[in-house]
């Protein structure tokens, strides 16, 4: 009896086990069959081609991707790309975005799109501050593809607007000069060499408005030209956040004083020349840019300046300094209303090679 039950019992085992792999031989079976078809189908009809736009949220599963391609017409068949995905232990990389697909793809090519990502449609340019317009038309150029030239023309024929200049003034590129605002940005792939300037000029302007919102233009400043110089000046000579509104108070000091600013980087912009050290030789060019020469401010900014550089007008301290020195080598600078004081720095300063 117990013979004949452990005989049924072991051919029953037998038979379930066969009946199982049949049913998991037909399932993969006609799961392959599914992934083909679909395969050929997303492939077969060239003439119903089309592209098909396609958001894929952050954090959606496997199962949710399948869903909105079948949806919008992608795939042929929510199954059939689930069952890919994990055979291919894809299910958890695939990348959220906004996607154009084509309906023709094969789960292959599909796959690797959306394992790619989606494209980029803005690209990052960056201009540091204390360039020369010259200077940042060149460093657009390297980041763009635009030619300097075609970038200068976008200027001075009027394509690209200013509020802080007229039309007749907008025509001579100097007249530029500190206006593109020094920043990072995120330009659109569809920009132009026009919309980037644009962009550069609204952000001074943005942050110039910005500043007026809580302030009002110092009573030794005359207008928006004579704040952008200043700023200019300010970005040129100070290396430390710290030194930026005593630099602004001794310029300030200087020219309530009727005193010459003599700031080297303005001889320098004069010049045109990037260098360390003004030579007496440099200080007779005859430029209105040399505030050695000629007494107060020059024409225009002698480059472009950050917000840091504009605050710091605004911060502008009492007091009566009147020189300022380069007295360490990590920037910081010395201020003083004692010319002999001064000069003792300045000698201190070479001996110590802070200064050429």
């Amino acid at each position: 009896m117990n013979n004949f039950y452990l005989k049924n019992r072991t051919s029953i085992q037998i038979f379930a086990t066969f009946i199982g792999i049949f049913f998991i031989y037909n399932f993969v079976s006609s799961s392959a069959d599914l992934i083909e078809g679909n395969e050929i189908n997303n492939s077969a009809d060239q003439a119903s081609l089309e592209i098909i736009s396609v958001n894929i949220p952050q954090g959606s599963a496997a199962s949710e991707i399948s869903s909105i391609l079948d949806a919008t017409g992608v795939i042929t068949s929510k199954l059939a790309f689930e069952l890919y995905l994990r055979n291919e232990n894809l299910t958890d990389k695939l990348r959220a975005g906004s996607y154009e697909l084509p309906n023709n793809l094969s789960f292959e090519e599909l796959t690797a799109l959306l394992l790619k990502g989606p494209p980029l449609k803005t690209y990052t340019i960056t201009v540091p501050e204390g360039l020369w317009i010259t200077e940042t038309l060149e460093t657009l150029s390297a980041q763009t593809g635009y030619d300097v030239v075609q970038l200068e023309n976008s200027l001075i024929s009027g394509q690209v607007t200013s509020s802080f200049l007229t039309s007749q003034e907008s025509l001579n590129l100097q007249n530029w000069e500190g206006l593109l605002f020094p920043n990072t940005y995120q330009i659109d792939i569809e920009a132009n060499g026009e919309d980037i300037l644009q962009i550069m000029v609204d952000e001074l302007e943005s942050r110039y408005n910005q500043l007026l919102t809580n302030n009002s233009l110092p009573e030794w400043i005359n207008d928006e030209n004579e704040f952008f110089t200043i700023a200019s000046l300010i970005e040129a000579e100070s290396k430390l956040d710290e030194d930026r509104p005593l630099v602004s108070s001794v310029i300030r000091n200087r020219l309530n004083d009727d005193m010459l600013l003599q700031i080297d980087a303005a001889v320098l912009y004069a010049l045109q020349k990037r260098k360390s050290q003004v030579l007496l030789v440099d200080l007779q060019v005859d430029s209105p840019y040399n505030i050695y020469k000629y007494t107060g401010l020059p024409p225009t900014p002698i480059s472009g300046f950050g917000q840091k550089a504009m605050q710091a007008i605004f911060d502008t301290p009492d007091n009566d300094f009147i020189y300022y020195l380069l007295t360490d080598i990590n920037g910081k600078m010395t201020f003083t209303n004692n010319y002999e004081e001064f000069i003792n720095l300045k000698n201190k300063a070479k001996e110590e090679g802070v200064i050429p």
